[in-house]
């Protein structure tokens, strides 16, 4: 055998079992596989309307479990390796790969028949009471199917009636209603934690809207000054530059006065030559040295 087909979804432990013992999932069974490559797995009725509760949202009828049913025994016809779900997944990898094999691996006869809610029981009951013919599919694909070495489900029915007291049921009933005030709970916990978690973000959005206000305010401060410091270098290169020589500090001081005492009169008349020398249009060049050499000559003078 190289796949497994259900009509209904298995769990997820017997799925990794099949996948471990290279057995892939058939989408569709109507593809061109040999029928002796086929390991066709279905669930007892209780199992069914407890599957469907969980999965689907609207309530299921009478009508389409049988037709579930009704589906199964025209695939157990192809199909000539069956097996309930419950068996299967009670083998392990190794023993699923035996079968694949050809083999016919054996379970301790000690294992039991898989007990049904209460609840569920009650309404498969009722369910086999207006559509027998479910019933009567279950108990031809046992008969059909691999047992492991364990018995054939005949007494389904009389199951169910132990499970379905309706003491039992009133329980499981109160145990579903309290599920869901608890289911309720978790509902109403998670809304909480969404409104907390969108006032979170609201608040850090408008932070961010006033830190991004904020930065392009400080942008065009920036600019602004980027701009004036530009303009303000510009006008300081538009200036002239003057020049301003070294003088010998020996030229300046005062206590070399008597160097140049015997030649007053010839300096003074040179430095008035000088400076009848000097351009008109250069009036900014050596204004301090002028007025005291001009000083220094009137004081040599008198």
């Amino acid at each position: 055998m190289q796949y497994w087909y259900s009509t209904t979804n298995i769990l997820s432990s017997l799925r990794d079992k099949l996948a471990k013992a290279g057995l892939k999932p058939l989408t569709s069974v109507n593809s061109d596989n040999e029928p002796q490559n086929v390991l066709l797995i279905y669930s007892a009725p209780n199992q069914v309307l407890e599957q469907k509760r969980l999965e689907e949202s609207t309530a299921t009828t009478c009508n389409e479990i049988r037709a579930y049913y009704e589906e199964l025994s025209i695939l157990s016809a192809k199909y000539k390796n069956i097996s309930s779900s419950w068996r299967l997944n009670s083998l392990d990898s190794t023993s699923i790969i035996r079968l694949c094999n050809g083999e016919n691996p054996q379970l301790d006869r000690s294992i039991n028949f898989p007990s049904p809610k209460p609840l569920s029981s009650l309404l498969s009951l009722e369910i086999a009471r207006k559509e027998p013919r479910i019933v009567d599919i279950y108990l031809d694909l046992e008969l059909k199917s691999y047992l492991f070495g364990l018995e054939a489900d005949s007494n389904y029915l009389q199951r169910l009636s132990q499970g379905s007291l309706i003491d039992l049921a009133l329980m499981d009933w109160w145990e579903v209603n309290l599920d869901r005030e608890a289911s309720f709970e978790e509902v109403e916990n998670s809304l909480n934690q969404l409104t907390q978690i969108q006032s979170n973000y609201e608040c850090l959005t408008r932070e961010n809207e006033r830190l991004q206000k904020s930065l392009r305010k400080q942008r065009a401060k920036n600019a602004l000054l980027v701009e004036e410091n530009k303009e303000l270098k510009e006008s300081l290169s538009d200036q002239p530059i003057s020049n301003k020589p070294e003088i010998e500090d020996h030229n300046l001081r005062g206590d070399h006065d008597e160097v140049v005492s015997q030649e007053s009169g010839t300096n003074m008349s040179e430095t008035e030559r000088q400076l009848e020398v000097i351009p008109s249009g250069k009036e900014g060049l050596f204004p301090a040295l002028v007025q005291r050499l001009l000083k220094l000559a009137s004081k040599e003078n008198q």
